[in-house]
Parts: C-alpha cells; structure tokens; sequence
C-alpha cells in the first residue's frame, strides 16, 4: 500500500472516531492539499499525517486564503524532516 492511501486512511480514522465527514483531500506534488477544513479538521488530518510518520518527521501546515478568484481557504500539509 503506498504512503499516500495509508496517510488518507489514517486520516479517514481520525474523522470516524470524530464522527465527522472529512473534507475535500487529495496528495499532489508530495504535498497533502485539503478544501475548506475548519480547524478541529485540520488537526483531525495533522494528527492522521502524523501517525503515519516515521520517526524524525513532523507536518507543516499552511494556509492559503481565499482570493477573488479562488473564494475558499485551501490547506497544505507538508512533511518536513524534525530538526
């Protein structure tokens, strides 16, 4: 099973013991891209990230705002080595 799928397993996890629905997710240039989470969702897919992990690695979440153009908010998960 790849890394990716496993990650969005995991996370699927997080979001059943919530008892909640997860939001629009997809991986895509090794980044996890996530539409419109709120933030219980976003550490609900940061903690899912996480349990993935091996160890030495951490997520990094950023927040790309909404725009004219693009009137949601869009979040990247990175994984970062943990220095």
């Amino acid at each position: 099973m790849s890394f990716e799928k496993t990650t969005l397993i995991n996370i699927e996890k997080k979001f059943n013991e919530f008892g909640a629905s997860k939001p629009t997710m997809w991986w895509e240039h090794g980044v996890l891209w996530a539409d419109y989470p709120n933030k219980d969702e976003v550490n609900l897919i940061k903690e899912g990230l996480e349990d993935s992990l091996a160890p030495g690695f951490k997520v990094d979440v950023s927040c790309l705002k909404a725009t004219k153009t693009e009137p949601w908010d869009q979040y990247a998960f990175d994984i970062m080595e943990d220095k």
